[in-house]
């Protein structure tokens, strides 16, 4: 039986000190199948004088570079799944990587069990620390085997999309994810994957490169960032109860957990601002029964 397409974006913004490891962990997959979508996002470091070495590859089929930044990765990853022709996908992120057989063992995976979605084991590194520590996405907190739920709202299922693969025919169903830019990876998980099985997958390693152990990515954001970063999980939620109502309980649940996840990060001096004023009253507002 004829192996099937994937499709692999790689969307790059300045990451140009991890592109040739990358590279190389795409171009020397084990499984050959493959068209590599290549977008660069207006980079200003080295990435094109690296990438550029790939344009005329021949498995190289769109070759994208921006005039101007989109200010959004996940503009770019949308980009990126309006041109695959292949029956699956995997957004490649630059500075992350994976084993070589990464993509033979998820399409085996795939094709062997009855589910959309495949993840595989996810490992933390970085060049100080080289590999330093598993990634739980909060999806098999269940089960290794597990269909996203609407519970599973509260969590991102998946932390790293690099460690995923999925069917193609999923992507007509991510509507709003790019017009998001912080939570947008969130949202496509939701979008996309709602309601479709996913897999856990031990026989091969993705590996999500992380600056930081315990400092939370949220931890020294300005006022701005928070406001933006709350404002988004409201719209989504409030998106999300418009075709799947969700309960009160998860509702207000949903509500109070980003909420504190900003109150608990900024100042005094942040909280007497009127932007957390505001901010507040948006929260209060958006609370179901009270």
């Amino acid at each position: 039986m004829a192996k099937p397409l994937v499709s692999i974006i790689l969307p790059n913004y300045n990451h140009a000190p991890y592109l040739e490891e990358r590279l190389d962990s795409i171009i020397n997959q084990t499984y050959s199948n493959f068209e590599l979508i290549i977008l660069d996002d207006n980079s200003s470091d080295e990435s094109l004088e690296i990438l550029k070495r790939f344009e005329n590859h021949d498995k190289v089929s769109h070759f994208i570079i921006n005039a101007v930044n989109s200010g959004s990765p996940f503009k770019q990853w949308q980009k990126g799944l309006n041109l695959v022709k292949g029956d699956y996908v995997w957004i490649a992120e630059s500075d992350d990587k994976v084993d070589y057989n990464f993509l033979e063992s998820q399409i085996d995976t795939l094709l062997s069990n009855d589910c959309d979605i495949v993840v595989a084991e996810t490992l933390k590194f970085n060049n100080d620390k080289g590999v330093y520590g598993e990634v739980n996405h909060p999806i098999f907190n269940r089960h290794l085997k597990q269909e996203l739920i609407l519970d599973d709202v509260l969590y991102c299922p998946i932390l790293n999309v690099n460690a995923s693969v999925f069917k193609a025919n999923l992507i007509s169903k991510a509507k709003t994810f790019a017009t998001y830019n912080i939570i947008g990876d969130r949202v496509f998980y939701h979008e996309a994957f709602f309601g479709k099985m996913i897999v856990q997958n031990m026989d091969t390693k993705a590996f999500f490169r992380k600056s930081e152990d315990s400092v939370s990515a949220l931890d020294h954001r300005s006022l701005s960032y928070y406001k933006n970063y709350f404002y988004e999980h409201i719209r989504f939620l409030n998106n999300i109860n418009e075709t799947t109502p969700v309960t009160s309980e998860l509702h207000n649940q949903y509500v109070k957990k980003f909420f504190n996840r900003v109150r608990y990060r900024l100042s005094r001096s942040e909280k007497l601002n009127f932007t957390f004023l505001k901010m507040y009253l948006k929260f209060r507002q958006n609370l179901k029964g009270s």
